[in-house]
Order: C-alpha cells, then structure tokens, then sequence
C-alpha cells in the first residue's frame, strides 16, 4: 500500500524489449567462427521459445504425471531399503572411479614421465586401474562421451563432484565469462514473452501497487553484430513501449523514453529539426518519429548507450541535447563497462579522443618540486600536482579488444565535452556543421569557449549503473590515491578537472583522470559541479557490497539528492529478482534514505508534480 503524505516508489531504469530485437551474434567477440553464429541468440530463443510452448506444456499431462510417480516410487524405493542403497552407493563409487579414468587418460599421458609429484601420483592411479582390469576401457571417444552425458544427467551428486573439481582446476570458464553467459541467458529466457506488455507486467508485480517505472529502449541495430529479426526495428519496438503507455493502468505511471543514435538520427523521418531564428531554440519537424513520441505521446526523456558504438558530444546529437536544455528533459546515458558493446572492428578514427589530449610531466617543474622537504610530493606520484602540463598530442586509446575500446565511449568524462562551455566549444570547432551548430550554441571566439548560459551546462543528464559496481571497489580499494581523497577533502567539490592545486590551467590533467581515476570518483565530482547531474544504481545493487558506500554517497549533502533508485530488470535477474533487490535496499538503508533515492529524486529528475 502506498504511504501516505509519500509520493511512489519510482524506478528508474527498466527493460521490456524482447528477445527479437537483440541482434544474432552477441557472442561474437567471445566465441570463434562458426560457433557465435551456431549457437546465436536467436537461436537461443528459438529453443526457449520451443521449450515453453511445446515441451512445458507436456509437463501437465497425465503421461507425464505418471513417468515422474513412477520415478519418484523406483528412488523411494532405493532409499528405503538399506541393501539397495549401498549397491547405488557401490554404483556411484564405480562411476565415479570411470570418469576419473577417461578424464585422466583424456588430459594425461599415461606413458609420458611427468616431473611433477601430482601428475606422477595421478598416471599411476591411472595405469593401476588400467591394468587390474576394474574399467571397462571403451575405446571410441564417441562413446566415452555419450557415458559421460548420460552420467551427468542421471546422477546428480557425480554431476556436482565432476564440476566442482572443473572449477578447482580452473577447466570450466572464468567467472567473468559465466556472468556474460547467464546475462545473455536472461535476455533468451525473458523472450518467451513475445509482447513487451507481458515482460512490463511481469515486472509490476514485484513491487507495490502504484509504483512508477522508466522504461528504456534498446536500439541495437548498429552495433555489428548481425541483423534483426525480419519486421522488428526500432519503430515496432517504440510502439510496442507506446501500448503499454496506453493502458488504462499504466498511463500515469509508465514513463518511457526514445532512444537516441547519432547513426540513426541521420534518417529525417526518425528526427528532424528546424532552428528558430531569433532565439536559437530547436524545433522538432512536425511528423517525424521523435517530435512524435516526445511531444505528441509525452514521452519522459532521451535515452543513450554509447558503448555501441559513438561518443555522447557526437555532432549530430548536439540538437537533439539543445531540445533536451530547453525542456528540461532527462537523458539516461549507459555508463558501466557492460555487456552490449560494440561488435565490429576498431576504426582508425577511435584509436585517438576527439577531444583529449595527452599530458606530460615539466621536468624542470617536477625536479623542483620534488627537491622540496614536502612529503606530499614525495610520498605518491601526485596528479594533481602543477608539474603536468598538456601535450599536443591526442589523447591514445590503445586498446585492442571490442570489450575494452568501447569503454572509451562509455567513459564519464566524455560528459564534460557537453557540460563544459570551453570543451563544448573545441566540439563544435571540429564538427562537420559549425556553421549550423554555432546558432544554437553561440560562441565568444575571443575566449574560445561558447558563451556563458549558451551551452549545455544545465542539461539533465544520469550516469546509469553509476560507473559500475567494479569502480566503486575501485574506489574503496584506492587508499592512497590523490584524487578518490577529493571526495573527503573536498565534498563540495571532488576532483578539481581543469586546474591544478595551485589553481592554474592544468590541460593535460584530463589524460591522467581519464587513464588513472576511478569512474565512482569521476561520477561524484561531475554531480557535485553540475545542478542537473544525477546517478542510478540499476544493475550495481544486486551486490550488497555497495551498500556501506552508498550509505556514505547519501552522507553526502550535495550528492544525496541526486541518487536514483533502479533495477535494470529483466538484465539483472541472472543475479536477483527485482523483489529481492527491492527487499535489499529497503533492509540496507534507512526509510529516509530509501524515500530519497526511491521516491523524491526520481521524482525531480522526471520533473512529476
């Protein structure tokens, strides 16, 4: 029951898209050719979606019914009579002792002379039960194969055993990619639904009557990992989010955003805008598919993902962030290093910022620095310091692997291009439209900076995932860190971006941030400088190892009222379900606290009266 004198509970960040807009080959960086496109999402769904509507339903027949009486009769039966208990015990042990044999002879060398103690042990465990003739040898791989399947399926205390030794010896994959599997599991379980309604009510459900949730699109169509399913695309997908949006029920309470991609927006009839002439503001076209949903539809806000591929201050975004400042409407930005990233092959134009450039050390500046009797200085190589100075260079992004370089787009300090009238400024300056681009944000080319209250420093932007459950361990962990210490030297402010600690244009200094700081630290000063900067916790809560550092986040005058609660359902059910998440943070925090991030600051960030 809602509380009385409380505005609801409101989640901020949920999913209903179904499986059939999740590109093909998800795996396609994880696993080689041709087992990604074997073992595809759809056809992870296919076989989900086979399982529910053919082999479940069988479950409720009375074949059925009878084949699990009669199995349940044969173990009781075992289990009642001591005799036959320890010939299934005799069984086990006998089978066990087979696996050992075939898995040993599979990855040893019985007739090789191992150096190591272990293995000398284990071959001569492996030749005694060869010789004494007590394993039945069966010389086919294929067939020690199908004996292995069909004892893991029937016995399930072997089938612990052998796993449990697997992980030991570190056989089975690591757990970094157990949690990718069962994350693209999710999305394959979740597609037995095949409305976006049936996944949204499934997620009412767990939570109070009344209570609010954001919903937020998936456009995946460009991110290089195969085609959609013939006739779902992004419209379908929006008007699937818009017929929830017209029940009845959900009308008041279902607040969806459009999502937003540069590659995408180049198409007219997805966005199109004109330039009022005497005040600069964007004018959305009349027809096309956003003025549609935002204006027509009252759709809540601008949801991006830039790990698919492009940069926040993408040029052909910046329009669409001016509409946003205007508004006041919120833009709910992807920031943790995720799952869904992009697919295809590094370009040469991300193996360097667009922005960003490099720092470098003043030797004479540093030399004399350390030569001081300062132990600050001489304790820990300090960022901060007036030493750096910046390079001409552009900032490197060396990184190789897909799941690495599309960090670079997802990074936070990326938002700075954005907020910042200077950074804004040299954005604008490398565009392929200044001209166009300099009628909505007017320019002081004296300063080089775009003119104050011109630019974007007001727009409502959330940092979704808060960086990552990964950087706040980070964060703890850094105990000896110049800049995770601003955040309890300085809680007004936190890292100090531009200037150094002797206030002096430093840069150079957003190289060493961006490759040495924690993404946590880089949040909280980025919410504690700009009004209309705010944080979710979707997705990192499932781990109740955040919570301490939350709890000292809402300490925090200046951040507490920027925290928004989230789930990521249906995303984060591999870890918990959303009423057991909503259970956690409701025993974790105090009421208040709970209230302020569940409640009030959801309620500003989505401007609700």
């Amino acid at each position: 029951m809602p509380q009385a004198n409380k505005p609801p509970i409101i989640n901020c960040h949920v999913h209903t898209f179904t499986g059939d807009y999740v590109p093909p080959f998800l795996a396609k960086t994880y696993l080689p050719e041709p087992i990604h496109r074997i073992f595809s999402m759809r056809f992870i769904i296919m076989c989900i979606r086979w399982y529910y509507d053919t082999v479940k339903p069988l479950f409720f027949k009375n074949r059925y019914k009878w084949l699990k009486r009669k199995t349940y009769e044969f173990q009781i039966f075992i289990k009642r009579h001591y005799i036959l208990g320890i010939i299934k015990l005799i069984v086990e042990t006998y089978l066990v002792v087979a696996i050992f044999y075939y898995l040993g002879t599979w990855f040893l060398d019985i007739d090789y002379q191992y150096k190591n103690i272990i293995q000398q042990w284990l071959v001569k465990a492996l030749v005694f039960l060869k010789e004494s003739g007590i394993i039945i040898v069966v010389p086919s791989l294929f067939f020690k194969i199908v004996f292995f399947i069909i004892i893991l399926i029937v016995f399930k205390s072997i089938r612990n055993l052998v796993f449990a030794l697997l992980r030991q010896f570190k056989i089975l994959p690591g757990k970094h990619f157990t949690d990718l599997f069962f994350r693209y599991v999710q999305i394959g379980l979740f597609s037995k639904y095949k409305t976006q309604k049936g996944i949204y009510d499934k997620l009412k459900k767990q939570y109070p009557v009344n209570t609010h949730f954001v919903g937020l699109p998936m456009d995946m169509q460009f991110m290089d990992a195969g085609n959609l399913k013939k006739g779902f695309t992004i419209q379908t997908q929006m008007q699937g989010i818009l017929d929830i949006k017209k029940r009845p029920q959900d009308k008041d309470t279902f607040h969806p955003f459009v999502f937003a991609d540069p590659r995408r927006m180049a198409d007219k009839t997805y966005f199109d805008y004109a330039i009022e002439p005497k005040t600069g503001n964007v004018l959305l076209t009349k027809g096309c598919l956003m003025q549609q949903y935002l204006e027509d539809h009252n759709f809540a806000g601008i949801k991006i993902y830039p790990a698919l591929g492009y940069y926040p201050f993408d040029e052909a975004l910046l329009p669409l962030w001016k509409y946003c400042v205007q508004n006041n409407l919120p833009v709910m930005s992807h920031c943790i290093k995720g799952t869904i990233f992009y697919r295809g092959k590094k370009k040469p134009i991300w193996d360097n910022h667009q922005i960003f450039t490099e720092g470098k050390i003043d030797s004479t500046k540093f030399k004399a620095t350390t030569n001081q009797d300062d132990d600050e200085h001489n304790v820990d190589f300090d960022f901060n310091a007036d030493y750096i100075t910046q390079d001409d260079k552009a900032l490197h992004l060396n990184e190789v692997k897909n799941i690495d370089f599309a960090n670079n787009f997802t990074n936070p300090l990326n938002y700075l291009c954005l907020l910042d009238e200077k950074l804004l400024y040299k954005v604008i300056k490398q565009s392929t439209n200044t001209s166009q681009l300099q009628q909505l944000f007017p320019c002081d080319e004296a300063n080089t900076t775009v003119q104050k209250g011109k630019g974007l420093s007001s727009l409502k932007l959330c940092f979704a995932h808060f960086g990552g459950d990964d950087q706040w361990k980070r964060f703890l962990e850094s105990d000896r860190d110049n800049y995770t210490s601003q955040l309890i030297l300085q809680p007004q402010k936190g890292i100090d971006f531009f200037k150094n600690a002797n206030g002096e244009d430093s840069p150079g200094k957003l190289a060493y941030i961006w490759k040495y700081v924690d993404w946590y630290t880089i949040i909280c000063s980025i919410m504690l400088q700009y009004k209309n900067v705010y944080a979710d916790i979707s997705y990192i809560l499932h781990d109740e190892v955040i919570l301490p550092l939350l709890k000292q986040t809402l300490s925090n005058d200046g951040l507490k009222p920027k925290v928004l609660y989230g789930s990521d359902f249906y995303v984060v059910r591999n870890h918990k379900s959303d009423k057991a998440i909503l259970a956690d943070m409701r025993a974790g925090l105090t009421e208040s606290e709970f209230d302020q991030i569940a409640r009030y600051n959801p309620k500003t960030y989505l401007n609700l009266p």
